[in-house]
């Protein structure tokens, strides 16, 4: 009896507890210092190589790279629904990248010139074609460059009049982003590279992957390897606003040059990555590595196959909160154990993050994704 007793006291603090912390969590002290938690943990029985999910009201989605999979999940970690689509003929899918959830239906993007729509069931309901053919070929894990706005998708896709975004220049002299229309099946190019970018300018420098994100008719972009949020008005035009500074402590980078960065200066250091950003009508929240330095990156022979495992030994990653009205929050560590977030809905919502097992050195049969908050101090 006496130990039953203390069962169900251990078990009482431990709710209690996981209780405390989601209230806390939901609260505003007004200070703009954060911490990042770990509320809890869930297991999906799946296993798979996973570079791209989503999880937004109350989903998980996410893609398994070897083969041509979408695994949908609850909060719980049960899986709703799982299906495999066909690489060729009717109801095929083919190049999938990011994923989106928009109105309990879900799209996702492909480099060719498909944007593919499911249902809640995740049943293919049509592939919306693209007047051309894109050009981009490959990318960063789960980028954010999809959205809706105004019932029209913005999306990167280069490609128009056969501008491919590996020529010189390109995010100097080129549109960077398209607006489609699925009604009328016509895309339009907009957004273009503000003069305060550093690539603007006639230097040189690494290649970056765009990231982005909308909230209340805002457009907040993002070059990968720049450590600035450009701020647009989403309207009639799309036009640049401001530039925010992210001021992070860390953020490593290939210096500007004279002529084109090539394969040689990423064999010796990797560069700091904006890998995440999300909005919500009071915030912007990005996610980024720091980059490992030269010496480090050659010593322990990082570009090597065999030990692209041990990057997060090395590159720290963080989560930086800007308030509209107050600034920048500090630098939030995040743990080297998650691999990459899934979406981030809001500063005051518990979200998703995939655990790296990878780096923890433990061979699952199934994914473990960390159920998290943002806790303000």
């Amino acid at each position: 009896m006496v130990n039953f007793r203390i069962f169900l006291l251990v078990l009482m603090a431990s709710v209690y507890g996981c209780a405390d912390r989601e209230n806390r969590a939901g609260k505003s002290s007004g200070s703009n210092e954060w911490e990042l938690v770990i509320l809890d943990s869930i297991q999906v029985d799946h296993l798979a190589e996973i570079r791209e999910g989503i999880f937004s009201n109350g989903a998980g989605l996410v893609k398994d790279i070897s083969g041509n999979t979408l695994t949908k999940f609850d909060s719980l970690g049960n899986i709703l629904v799982k299906k495999e689509f066909p690489k060729e003929g009717p109801g095929s899918v083919k190049w999938l990248e990011t994923l989106v959830e928009y109105n309990g239906e879900y799209f996702g993007t492909s480099s060719f010139s498909d944007i593919y729509r499911f249902d809640a069931a995740l049943n293919l309901k049509e592939s919306l074609k693209m007047p051309f053919m894109g050009e981009s070929r490959g990318g960063a894990y789960n980028r954010k460059n999809i959205a809706f706005w105004n019932e029209k998708i913005l999306l990167w896709y280069p490609g128009r009049n056969g501008v491919s975004p590996y020529m010189d220049y390109f995010y100097r002299d080129y549109p960077l982003l398209e607006l489609y229309d699925p009604l009328s099946k016509t895309s339009k190019p907009v957004v273009r590279t503000p003069r305060s970018s550093k690539y603007s300018s006639d230097d040189f420098f690494g290649r970056p992957s765009i990231n982005f994100a909308i909230e209340n008719d805002s457009l907040y972009l993002v070059f990968s390897n720049e450590p600035k949020i450009h701020v647009y008005e989403m309207g009639d035009s799309i036009r640049w606003k401001r530039s925010i500074d992210m001021d992070p402590s860390d953020f490593k980078l290939i210096p500007g040059q004279q002529t084109p960065v090539t394969y040689k200066e990423y064999t010796r250091m990797n560069e700091a990555q904006i890998h995440g950003i999300y909005a919500d009508p009071d915030h912007v929240i990005v996610t980024y590595y720091g980059g490992i330095d030269e010496d480090t990156f050659v010593s322990y022979k990082l570009r090597e196959k065999e030990n692209f495992a041990r990057y997060p030994e090395f590159r720290k990653h963080y989560i930086k909160i800007y308030r509209h009205g107050y600034g920048w929050s500090n630098e939030l560590p995040v743990p080297s154990k998650i691999k990459f977030f899934l979406t981030i809905e809001s500063a005051d919502k518990a979200f998703y993050a995939l655990r790296d097992d990878d780096f923890i050195g433990e061979e699952q049969n199934y994914l473990t994704f960390y159920k998290l908050r943002l806790v303000e101090k």
